[in-house]
């Protein structure tokens, strides 16, 4: 039994990782910028709210790398969640003819998306070394950016499913995404007892980007409550994920 689940396994990675590598040089495939494409948003957003320090970011210690690093985790979540949406409708010709694992179809987008991150990273370690930020505290990040893949990967299992039975997710999901960006703490400060704390302790996304925050640009361990937290929900929300995923996948050729 334990020897067939990691075959299934290994079969739906392998799978996973050939589809996001065609799906990445496809994308790249012609294009002037090529690789810069993905640095290009995070960026020109980082540049615009930079300047305006004044009102977002006074008394924040290293605003440029508190906004960047929460920019580029955001980057992550929203463009791998709103691709899930209408994942297996976009992909019906082969939901439809060919025999496949569609849990493929989401890993590979998982995939596709831990790509472009690392570029994203890259460009931060530079500003780092820009703001002579001690570099020690980035081998944190791995730690947590597997339970924060576990978490983008749940909520895209349910984001796909769910997709399947309604045709506008897509377009909820952008409006929520909007709501998600200024609601999160990206690129402002929250006072703990402030009203918008208290919503984002319901918000998974604060957890994820003040962890990182602490550990990465000001080198201190977060509260233990916080780290448990993100534990939590990244587990719990990739089960859930799993769990629907499997439940209506038998229905995805016959309703797309």
């Amino acid at each position: 039994m334990i020897k067939y689940y990691f075959e299934r396994l290994k079969s739906i990675i392998g799978l996973s990782i050939q589809l996001a590598k065609a799906n990445f040089k496809l994308r790249n495939e012609g294009s002037f910028l090529g690789l810069l494409w993905y640095l290009l948003e995070p960026l020109l957003l980082f540049l615009i709210l930079i300047n305006l320090r004044g009102f977002f970011g006074e008394g924040v210690d290293n605003y440029g790398l508190y906004l960047l690093l929460g920019l580029i985790m955001y980057s992550f979540f929203s463009g791998l969640s709103l691709k899930s949406t209408n994942l297996i409708a976009s992909n019906a010709t082969l939901v439809k003819s060919v025999k496949i694992r569609y849990e493929s179809l989401i890993i590979s987008g998982v995939f596709e998306s831990i790509y472009s991150h690392a570029f994203e990273i890259v460009l931060f370690i530079g500003f780092m070394i820009y703001f002579k930020v001690q570099l020690i505290w980035i081998l944190t990040y791995p730690l947590i950016f597997v339970f924060y893949i576990l978490f983008t990967t749940g909520v895209s299992f349910i984001l796909a499913t769910v997709g399947v039975f309604i045709n506008d997710l897509t377009n909820v999901w952008k409006v929520v995404s909007k709501l998600l960006f200024f609601a999160t703490p990206i690129f402002y400060f929250v006072e703990k007892g402030s009203l918008i704390y208290k919503f984002n302790i319901l918000n998974p996304l604060y957890y994820f980007i003040t962890v990182s925050r602490e550990l990465i640009i000001y080198g201190r361990v977060p509260e233990l409550w916080m780290i448990g937290t993100l534990i939590i929900i990244s587990l719990s929300t990739f089960f859930i994920g799993i769990l629907l995923f499997n439940k209506y996948k038998d229905r995805f050729a016959e309703m797309v």
